[in-house]
């Protein structure tokens, strides 16, 4: 019995809080150890970005620049088969998303991050990964309303209890979208924490474990982004695909 009470309380000690902690104080405005991680990943991907495109080769592509173009070709051939070739105009949204949240979660692995006060995994934080989920609400309604904007407004108002199921479900989207990144990086932080006070040694199948449900995660949170973009764009491919049919049958 001793010994699990050992292993409780050392559990207990190792486990992070969900609430994140004020570091600094930016123009007055108080700076949280996950938005500041937040930055440093950014920072990153911005330094990666102009490394992969300063010296660009159609010819003879090396380096940062394959990477950035396998990544970029596996979106292109993703987002097709999802939404058609009028699905690229999501790209920089989806694809941002996914690299950033993807850079986050492995970021959030490496030593450091939880350790010192200051370096916290940014999707660790429900504000910064509902911040993501409203964003993306956002994108997704005005792109709705680009697309055909009386029919959008229709689908909330008639029939009435219609229109109310799907206010609610266009609500539970960033919801969800927000809480299931949260969850499970929050979840994997406390476990890694939790397997390092108790057995240290067998610590790198749980780091492997994180950075495998880090990609997923990204993935899903970027998928169903794009299922929802594609969704709420329906009625403009359908009446893309009425001129068509029109134009050939004239």
């Amino acid at each position: 019995m001793p010994f699990f009470f050992a292993v409780e309380e050392a559990a207990q000690e190792a486990a992070p809080g969900p609430k994140a902690e004020f570091i600094l104080s930016l123009f007055g405005l108080p700076v949280s150890n996950t938005v500041f991680s937040a930055w440093i990943v950014m920072a990153l991907l911005v330094v990666f970005s102009i490394l992969a495109t300063r010296r660009m080769s159609l010819e003879r592509p090396t380096g940062l620049q394959n990477l950035a173009e396998a990544i970029l070709e596996l979106w292109v051939g993703v987002i097709e088969q999802v939404a058609g070739r009028r699905g690229r105009r999501f790209l920089p949204l989806v694809v941002t998303s996914f690299i950033f949240i993807l850079a986050s979660n492995w970021f959030g692995v490496f030593p450091g991050f939880g350790e010192l006060s200051w370096l916290r995994s940014p999707n660790s934080d429900l504000n910064l990964t509902a911040a993501m989920a409203i964003i993306m609400f956002i994108a997704i309604q005005v792109y709705a309303l680009k697309a055909n904007a009386i029919e959008r407004v229709k689908e909330f108002l008639w029939p009435p209890a219609l229109g109310q199921l799907h206010i609610v479900t266009e609500l539970s989207r960033p919801l969800s979208l927000s809480f299931r990144l949260f969850g499970n990086i929050f979840a994997g932080e406390v476990l890694l924490h939790t397997m390092l006070g108790i057995a240290p040694y067998v610590m790198f199948v749980f780091l492997g474990l994180e950075l495998f449900v880090g990609i997923i995660q990204a993935l899903i949170f970027s998928m169903l982004s794009l299922v929802f973009l594609t969704i709420a764009t329906m009625h403009e491919h359908a009446e893309h695909g009425h001129g068509e049919h029109g134009e050939a049958h004239h």
